[in-house]
């Protein structure tokens, strides 16, 4: 076997290999329901059942750009560049539901970025470690976190991280070999991951700018041979970037400005509680023993369950208590400094404006986030300080890969230490199982369905629960008011106030002449056909009702 086959073989077959089959075998029975459900709860997940849905219908069946809809808020419209809307999953779907249906199409997304956010850990941490022990721990430290297992529940954008390790691979060649195909590589990667999530992006961004920070300091003739030895490099990354991130982060900025969103989560609750780092939360295999902790932290468990673990944290202490003394290389231990300072910035950022333990404020002095919440202003249409564990997790994958191979390089009767580190590290990290669901569809959806034309629905069948709609409008196949999305523009929150100042005051009539909203669906028993004129039932079951309002009329009262 030659040189290009093992090394296909060691960075490519194995790992694949590797991580596909400890997804299966971690998330069993999940496999067997692959074509009858997704892997998601009917949450946000139906979100993102509907985005991948969407992508697929501007871009093939609309011919437009997905980043603005007049498919939700009819009639008026709402962009989409606030939406988590991780495009990059749905143009993969361009090509794969010519063989797949939408449920078997989430299913392969989530495989997808749980298997190669592996493979990519892997290059990464064997890029800077050079040990293939420690690459293929890492990439499972960062792929079977418990961050990316508590989002796999339905935030679809959160659990496509599989380009954070590349950008951070090619950022780092960038700044080690730098050549116009390391920049443009780097360029490329940060624009995938721009298109799986916001957060994600600005966390590279603010990596990229400590490494070559940190890079900068340690090269004395940075300043005066930045354009001999860098522009290649940074050239290329600034063309392509401009072609390609750069349009996107620009966009959503001009519409911030010029159409607020008016949607975020309060940071303060949204932060990491510092006994989080160790204490297995909500979606851990064995969350019972710990409930009586992550059940008492505010805000919802998807965003709290994200413990390193005493395994993981026992590497960590190996990767430093040992490489002191073993790595003699200046280069390797400034790397190891390096990986280390991302992981204590990340870890301090991701504690929000101010400490929490065990739920509760302590101290009244302010954390670095709240002065990057103030440097960096659209960082308040997110407000999830929390999520900056995944660098967190990411930092400390490479690490661990030290740890791993430091311990293993010690004499027999010290190396042996390795297993029940692993052996612990493995159930600390056991996750709950993911749902799966396939919401029944009402009658009244498969009505509408067959109901002619795109004329806008009006469905207030369900509102106790939004994401329905998007749901059904998958089937239906029709623009409707209103719509579950994840951040709203100013002008939308006060074109939806008109419908809803008429649906309150009954003037059903005027819903279609006014928004072109013409199937009205209620519950039951509404009697609409009674009190307008020409509001024409078309559907009457035991969930909904359909009414036609196109010349529906208002009762006209005889005068006193």
């Amino acid at each position: 076997m030659n040189a290009t086959m093992r090394n296909a073989v060691r960075f490519w077959i194995v790992p694949l290999l590797l991580y596909s089959a400890a997804f299966v075998a971690m998330t069993w029975p999940l496999v067997l329901r692959f074509n009858t459900h997704w892997w998601a709860d009917d949450g946000d997940g139906l979100q993102n059942y509907w985005n991948l849905w969407w992508v697929n219908k501007a871009v093939t069946e609309l011919h437009q750009h997905p980043w603005h809809t007049h498919w939700l808020h009819y009639p008026h419209g709402v962009t989409l560049l606030g939406q988590t809307m991780n495009p990059f999953n749905g143009f993969m779907g361009l090509f794969l539901l010519r063989f797949l249906n939408l449920v078997q199409l989430y299913n392969v997304v989530v495989a997808f970025s749980f298997v190669v956010a592996g493979l990519t850990a892997c290059w990464l941490a064997y890029d800077v470690t050079r040990s293939y022990r420690g690459a293929l721990l890492a990439g499972w430290v960062f792929t079977f976190s418990a961050h990316h297992w508590a989002h796999a529940e339905g935030h679809m954008q959160m659990t496509s991280l599989e380009w954070m390790p590349l950008f951070l691979l090619f950022w780092r060649r960038a700044l080690r070999e730098p050549t116009r195909i390391h920049g443009a590589a780097a360029a490329i990667s940060l624009f995938y991951v721009i298109l799986c999530d916001y957060y994600y992006f600005f966390f590279c961004v603010l990596a990229a700018a400590i490494m070559a920070a940190w890079h900068a300091s340690l090269d004395i003739d940075f300043p005066q041979r930045f354009r001999e030895k860098y522009g290649r490099a940074a050239l290329s990354f600034g063309v392509v970037s401009a072609l390609t991130w750069g349009l996107l982060a620009g966009s959503l900025l001009l519409s911030t400005k010029l159409d607020p969103f008016t949607f975020g989560h309060p940071p303060g609750e949204f932060s990491l509680d510092l006994p989080a780092l160790i204490i297995p939360g909500g979606h851990w295999r064995f969350a019972s023993l710990t409930a009586w902790y992550w059940d008492a932290l505010p805000a919802v468990r998807h965003e709290h369950s994200v413990h390193l673990g005493l395994g993981l944290f026992t590497l960590l202490g190996c990767a430093w208590a040992i490489g002191r003394k073993a790595i003699v290389q200046s280069e390797a231990r400034r790397e190891l400094w390096l990986w280390t300072l991302l992981f204590v910035a990340f870890t301090v950022l991701a504690l929000g404006p101010g400490l929490r333990v065990w739920g509760k404020p302590v101290g009244a002095f302010p954390l670095p986030y709240a002065i990057l919440e103030r440097l960096v202003p659209p960082l308040a249409m997110g407000g999830v300080p929390v999520r900056m564990m995944a660098m967190v997790t990411l930092a400390a994958s490479v690490l661990a890969a030290w740890g791993l191979e430091l311990l293993l390089r010690q004499r027999p009767s010290r190396r042996w230490w390795a297993l029940p580190v692993l052996v612990v590290l493995l159930i600390e990290h056991l996750p709950d199982r993911i749902p799966y669901s396939l919401p029944p569809v009402d009658g009244y959806v498969w009505a509408l369905r067959d109901l002619p034309g795109k004329d806008g629905v009006l469905d207030l069948a369900h509102e106790e629960r939004p994401p329905l709609y998007l749901y059904f409008q998958t089937i239906y196949d029709k623009p409707q008011a209103f719509g579950y999305i994840s951040r709203y523009p100013r002008s939308v929150k006060i074109n939806n106030n008109r419908i809803l100042r008429k649906i309150r005051l009954e003037q059903w009539d005027r819903v279609y002449p006014e928004h072109r909203l013409r199937w009205l669906v209620l519950r039951p028993g509404s009697m609409v056909d009674r009190r307008f004129p020409g509001a024409r039932r078309v559907y009457g079951g035991p969930d909904a009702e359909i009414f036609d309002m196109a010349q529906a009329a208002p009762l006209v009262r005889p005068p006193r």
